[in-house]
């Protein structure tokens, strides 16, 4: 037994060793690549980066940040680095005696030392690109500052007419850059980058400014020396020329905004001389708006005259066919009322229309009486016109549809009269073909329908007397009743036709009747049928003896019979 346990024990040994082996290899495995990556930290080329600064005067700022960087770079080395290699020493050393947990420790300890000198290096080096490329733009600004100094003081000399009263101050702003140009340089040779680009900077958009103000500068002055005057003078003539045509153009006060503008006009030279350019832009932009409007309003009489003589013409016949035909209809309204029942709310429309007329009337003499004047204003006229031009049109479509409505009533009480005429002719021709036929008997539901008729009739013709008569009612009454002989005739035609058919299958049938008893009897039975009204079973009955003993008889009885 103890020999068991004994192996089991020596197993249980083993198998320890064999895992804190692994465990070692595992740790030792990690410490190398940490120590890997240590190397590759100090083989980081910090020392090519840091070269290209020393293309650079290495004195005042730039000396200062060299030695920041290079110095930052060095604590990196000699503090950071070396507290990792003797952490990972120490990591390793702690591995080889199994104690796994200070190993951790000092190789975590080791890594997050390893991050940090990593993000110091790319802190250091963006920190150089950032100076190279700084002093890059700097120079490249210098040198577009000083080329568009030079060419603004060649242009204010070589074409100084063209600035007006803006040349002295142009001359004086331009002076005072080149201070501000030599400033960049002194800095430059004394190293003081940083001061040198900030300064650049704000020369550079300054001169950037200047030139697009001097470019400004010869258009505003043209603006306002030539091309504004010349459009109030063009405006001042074209609106006298307007007005001895006969347009009324008073409210627009041409002369008054003309002189207001004049006056804003003369400010913006004296502004332009002191360089407020952006205030003698507002000023000159209000000009302009203002013009704008002003012509916007002149355009509108211009094309408000061209609308009015275009539609005048069309406006006034709509007008008095509105007026005609309003007339038209209330005097046969008065007319037809003791004839014919009338919608109240036609009457009433009809009478509103004419008020709506009148008063489009009373605004139609307006615009005469303005198109009359030696000068008018078509704005007013056009707006009248439109006024009449919304509302006519659809007052001339409703008249039209209350016309036709009593039109229709005359048209509609003739076609009833004529409907119940038809009435009476066809309901007594049906009788008569009813009480002529081969039947043994007129079925009662056809006197009865004939009664209905009969009373239908009667009354309709009894009302065709009432004055006024409702002619919608009238319509109705004889519609149902047009209804009812409808189908007074179709179940008529029905019967007759079942019974006509029936006597004719019969007749064919007696051929067969002595050699089958069986056929005989149906047809017998047929003949019940038709002697007690029953024409449809008697027909139905006839028909399938037939199919029995000649199959297809009674199908071309029946299609001869439909020939016929």
């Amino acid at each position: 037994m103890w020999v068991y346990v004994l192996i089991i024990v020596i197993l249980a040994v083993v198998i320890a060793i064999g895992v804190l082996l692994y465990m070692r290899n595992v740790r030792k495995e990690d410490i190398k690549a940490q120590q890997a990556k240590l190397e590759g930290v100090r083989n980081l080329p910090f020392q090519d980066e840091l070269v290209k600064v020393k293309d650079y005067n290495l004195h005042g700022e730039a000396q200062t940040l060299y030695k920041k960087w290079q110095a930052g770079w060095q604590d990196v080395l000699k503090a950071d680095l070396a507290f990792v290699d003797t952490q990972l020493s120490e990591a390793e050393q702690d591995a080889e005696k199994f104690r796994f947990s200070g190993s951790r420790e000092k190789s975590d300890a080791a890594k997050q030392k390893i991050e940090e000198a990593e993000s110091k290096y790319t802190a250091l080096t963006s920190e150089i690109g950032n100076f190279v490329d700084s002093n890059e733009a700097g120079e490249r600004k210098f040198e577009e500052a000083e080329k568009i100094y030079r060419e603004a003081k060649r242009d204010v000399l070589a074409n100084g007419h063209q600035f007006g009263d803006s040349q002295p101050s142009l001359e004086k702003l331009i002076e005072t850059y080149e201070p501000e140009l030599k400033s960049y340089e002194n800095h430059v040779n004394e190293g003081n980058y940083v001061t040198a680009n900030k300064e650049i900077d704000a020369v550079h958009e300054e001169l950037s400014i200047l030139k697009k103000s001097m470019d400004e500068i010869p258009v505003m002055i043209k603006e306002v020396q030539k091309d504004l005057p010349q459009q109030f003078q063009e405006i001042r003539f074209g609106c006298r020329d307007l007005k001895a045509e006969g347009y009324d153009l008073e409210h627009i006060k041409v002369e008054g905004k003309l002189s207001t503008l004049k006056g804003k006009l003369n400010l913006v030279e004296p502004l332009i001389s002191r360089l407020d350019l952006d205030e003698a832009k507002d000023i000159l932009d209000g000009i302009n708006a203002e013009l704008d409007d002003m012509l916007e309003l002149v355009e509108h009489e211009v094309k408000s005259k061209t609308k009015v003589d275009h539609e005048k013409d069309i406006i006034t016949d709509d007008l008095f066919h509105a007026k005609d035909l309003n007339y038209t209809l209330r005097t046969e309204i008065d007319y037809l009322k003791e004839y014919f029942h009338i919608n109240e709310t036609d009457m009433h429309r009809v009478q509103k229309f004419e008020h709506e007329v009148e008063n489009m009337i009373d605004v139609y003499d307006d615009i005469i009486s303005e198109t009359s004047k030696s000068m008018a204003r078509y704005s007013e006229v056009l707006d009248n016109l439109e006024y009449i031009k919304q509302n006519i049109g659809s007052i001339n479509e409703e008249q039209n549809q209350i016309q036709q409505y009593l039109i229709n009533l005359r048209e509609d009480e003739t076609e009833a009269r004529e409907n119940a005429l038809l009435i009476q002719d066809r309901k007594e021709e049906i009788h008569r073909e009813l009480f002529g036929s081969n039947l043994t008997s007129v079925p009662e539901k056809f006197l009865v329908m004939k009664n209905e008729l009969d009373i239908e009739v009667q009354e309709i013709h009894k009302y065709f007397k009432r004055r006024p008569l409702n002619v919608q009612y009238i319509k109705d009454k004889v519609n149902g009743a047009v209804i009812l002989m409808n189908k007074y005739e179709h179940e008529s035609y029905e019967v007759l036709q079942n019974a006509r058919l029936t006597e004719v299958m019969v007749q064919y049938g007696n051929r067969y009747r002595k050699d089958d008893p069986d056929f005989s009897q149906m047809l017998s039975e047929a003949e019940r049928l038709f002697r007690e009204n029953r024409y449809k079973r008697a027909l139905d009955i006839a028909r399938n003896a037939l199919e029995k003993v000649e199959p297809g008889a009674a199908q071309r009885i029946e299609k001869e019979f439909d020939e016929q």
